[in-house]
């Protein structure tokens, strides 16, 4: 288990694969993540076996609530550099800060734990929310792809992010979880 400010992050277990089968079934994280659903429970089962084979996927709960997923794959050892994924799928857990605390929780991991140097991200472009919250735990652009995804009848463009362990350590995020982890 991995303790933020405000949120846990544990590993998936079976049982959440009905509320992951919820969350991305829900038109507007389609929107959001540029998914093409809908997914079906077996869809899900084997996406999360996956997960669990080529990287290490959270449950991100608020007390004791589940609200998203969030998690480490790509992992190349060699360069010490992985990909991270994030989904809040509870609305009303939308634009509390949970994501923030979430991402900084796991990038300390992820620098601490194993030992990586770089830790990468794509997004739309026109997801505007995300950007900034990965802003705050100190990713920045790394590149734009121009007309990458098929989105709504247009074509939209993706963004490459990234974050080395420096810049998180300057960061909004990490200095929050300092404090917290302090008290």
């Amino acid at each position: 288990m991995i303790h933020g400010a405000r949120v846990l992050l544990r590993p998936v277990e079976d049982r959440d694969h009905v509320l992951i089968h919820a969350w991305q079934n829900d038109p507007e994280v389609w929107w959001l993540m540029d998914y093409e659903g809908p997914f079906s429970m077996q869809d899900i089962v084997e996406s999360e076996q996956r997960a669990r084979e080529e990287g290490h996927p959270y449950v991100i709960e608020v007390d004791g609530a589940p609200i998203g997923r969030i998690g480490l794959n790509a992992f190349r050892r060699r360069d010490r550099i992985c990909s991270l994924y994030i989904l809040i799928g509870e609305r009303a857990a939308w634009e509390q800060g949970y994501g923030t605390d979430a991402i900084a929780a796991l990038v300390y991991e992820a620098f601490d734990r194993y030992d990586l140097n770089r830790v990468e991200l794509w997004s739309t472009a026109d997801n505007e929310r995300a950007i900034h919250v990965y802003g705050k735990s100190g990713f920045v652009l790394d590149g734009r792809l121009p007309g990458r995804s098929w989105k709504g009848g247009a074509w939209v463009d993706r963004v490459v992010m990234s974050v080395t362990r420096e810049g998180f350590a300057s960061s909004e995020a990490a200095a929050d979880l300092r404090r917290h982890r302090d008290r």
